[in-house]
């Protein structure tokens, strides 16, 4: 069996905010490991993984071939595309978006603000610029639900939890 990875405060922080059987996309997955963990764990029924550059989703290729050994029960699946573009709409329930600036966070959801509308429910974690972030959410009537600070490798991380204007 694949070793089991334990969260840092930080996506254990985001993890807090995705109820037991809401789908999850993870948007720039990165390692994956947040997805990996809830599915694993069975939080989530399904997550979709997203890098917009075939590198890095190689490397999440690789997090999830190990946390899948051994598990046919894990229903993940790798998509490469910029932002949204990978989902369709309404196609899971959470999206995350974590690990970018607060300016390109809000970027990837004015791009297609139909699409943006149609998923519940969002979780944030912008690495810079917090306030920019912010102020785009109010000046687009976007609803904070949540906010919480985490701690990684002694760095401050806020997790925003929303609902677009639409929800």
């Amino acid at each position: 069996m694949a070793r089991v990875k334990k969260l840092s405060a930080r996506l254990e922080a985001m993890a807090g905010h995705i109820n037991a059987g809401e789908s999850v996309a993870d948007i720039g997955a990165d390692h994956g490991y947040l997805p990996l963990h809830l599915v694993r764990e069975g939080v989530s029924p399904f997550a979709i993984l997203t890098d917009s550059q075939p590198g890095p989703l190689e490397k999440t290729r690789a997090s999830v071939a190990r946390a899948k050994a051994g598990r046919s029960d894990m229903r993940i699946e790798l998509r490469l595309g910029d932002g949204l573009s990978a989902l369709g709409p309404g196609e899971v329930d959470v999206v995350v978006i974590a690990g970018m600036g607060g300016e390109t966070i809000s970027s990837i959801l004015s791009t297609d603000p139909s699409k943006a509308c149609s998923f519940r429910k969002y979780i944030l974690q912008p690495r810079t610029k917090t306030d920019v972030l912010k102020a785009w959410l109010a000046g687009e009537g976007w609803k904070i639900l949540a906010e919480e600070e985490a701690e990684e490798r002694g760095r401050k991380c806020d997790v925003i939890v929303c609902t677009t204007k639409g929800m």
